[in-house]
């Protein structure tokens, strides 16, 4: 098979796995952008003094930690190689890590969101991310079985 044949079956892949695709990459991007960024949280400009209560920053803490940016990345890259070699069962192995690192996310968010009140809508964009997750789970892909 040639170059262009297998590029062309690859973009049909991402086409038909858009929403997958979508999630896997964002994903993969967004903890890249946390290892980039690490402990951004404590970072003054980002989190105005005074500092935020023990319980509130061991609620959100981990949001900007290695460990939970090792775990989006990972999340990320078995969603794409499911869609990229159109293997369903890291697709499905993506989504279901993926659902707890956003719903994790939601929860940090609303704790700063809404009880340190600091402006901050990331919540409402991790919460929207996992209505959307938790749909396109239900329905599955175009073509699963």
């Amino acid at each position: 098979m040639n170059l262009e044949n297998k590029l062309k079956r690859l973009g049909q892949r991402i086409l038909a796995y858009w929403s997958y695709f979508s999630y896997g990459l964002f994903t993969l991007i967004g903890g890249l952008y946390v290892f980039a960024h690490l402990n951004y949280l404590d970072d003054p400009r980002v989190t105005a003094p005074p500092p935020p209560a023990m319980w509130e920053r061991a609620s959100f803490g981990f949001a900007d930690d290695w460990w939970f940016a090792s775990l989006l990345v990972l999340a990320g890259l078995i969603l794409l190689i499911g869609v990229l070699l159109d293997k369903r069962l890291f697709r499905n192995v993506g989504l279901i890590m993926i659902a707890p690192l956003y719903g994790f996310l939601a929860f940090a968010f609303i704790v700063r969101g809404f009880f340190d009140f600091r402006f901050n809508i990331t919540w409402l964009f991790a919460c929207l991310a996992l209505a959307l997750l938790f749909d396109m789970a239900m329905r599955g892909g175009w073509h699963d079985d």
